[in-house]
C-alpha cells in the first residue's frame, strides 16, 4: 500500500506532534524542496546517529535515512556500517543499506532500501495510514537502532 505525498506528511506531522507530547527527539523540518523528520542521538561507543524520514516519490513510500558519525564529525564508512549491523543482516547487505544522495539535502547519506517497503505495508493494509507508517518505522528504524517508544502506538 504506497503513501500520497499528503498521507506522508500528515504522518509526519502527526508523529512530530506526538514527539512534542512525549517529550522525544523528533524535529521536523519544512524546506521550499520538502518535508522530513529527523531524529538524532549518542549511543554509548560514542557514536552520533542522524535518522531522516524523507518521502520517496519513486517508491510512493517513506524512507528512512541515516548517518553515522564519531563525535569529531567523522562518517562511518559503508563497511563500518554493514559491520555495526551484520547480524541483522538477511542475503545481501548491498540490498539493504545502501549510500546514495540525500534527495532534500543532496549530500551522502546511507538508506534502507525502499525497494520492499511496499510489500511490506501489504501486510497491514487494513489499517490507518498512521498505524502503517508506525508499522514501517517500528520495523525499518529498529533494524538500524533507531529507539522508537511504544507510546507512538498507543491512540
Amino acid at each position: 500500500m504506497a503513501f500520497t505525498l499528503d498521507e506522508f506528511h500528515q504522518c509526519i506531522f502527526d508523529l512530530y506532534e506526538q514527539s512534542k507530547k512525549l517529550h522525544d527527539r523528533w524535529q521536523l523540518i519544512e524546506t521550499t524542496k520538502g518535508s522530513y523528520l529527523i531524529y538524532s542521538f549518542i549511543d554509548t561507543n560514542c557514536l552520533k546517529y542522524d535518522f531522516h524520514i524523507v518521502f520517496s516519490e519513486s517508491y510512493s513510500v517513506p524512507v528512512l535515512y541515516f548517518n553515522i558519525s564519531h563525535l569529531d564529525g567523522s562518517l562511518l564508512s559503508l563497511d563500518d556500517i554493514w559491520k555495526l549491523f551484520i547480524h541483522k543482516k538477511n542475503s545481501n547487505m548491498y540490498e539493504t543499506i545502501t549510500q546514495q544522495e540525500h534527495p532534500i539535502l543532496h549530500r551522502p547519506f546511507f538508506v534502507l532500501h525502499p525497494c520492499h517497503t511496499e510489500n511490506l505495508l501489504r501486510k497491514v493494509a487494513e489499517q490507518s495510514i498512521k498505524k502503517r507508517f508506525l508499522f514501517w518505522l517500528s520495523i525499518y528504524g529498529q533494524s538500524i537502532g533507531l529507539p522508537l517508544s511504544i507510546n507512538y502506538a498507543i491512540d
